[in-house]
């Protein structure tokens, strides 16, 4: 196990450049499904609240 889990991903991809394609497609991936799991989350807590 390597101390960087992103090396250990991207190990069987030899190009570099589609390294570099493929890690921003996996951190788009990441801020867009942390942002979908606020949302989610500031709206359950309204519909708890009753405030929607």
């Amino acid at each position: 196990m390597t101390p960087d889990p992103l090396n250990e991903l991207f190990k069987d991809v030899k190009d570099d450049d589609n390294r570099a394609k493929l890690f921003v497609l996996v951190t788009g991936a990441m801020i867009i499904s942390t942002i979908l799991i606020v949302i989610g989350t500031i709206i359950f807590i309204l519909i708890a609240l009753h405030i929607i």
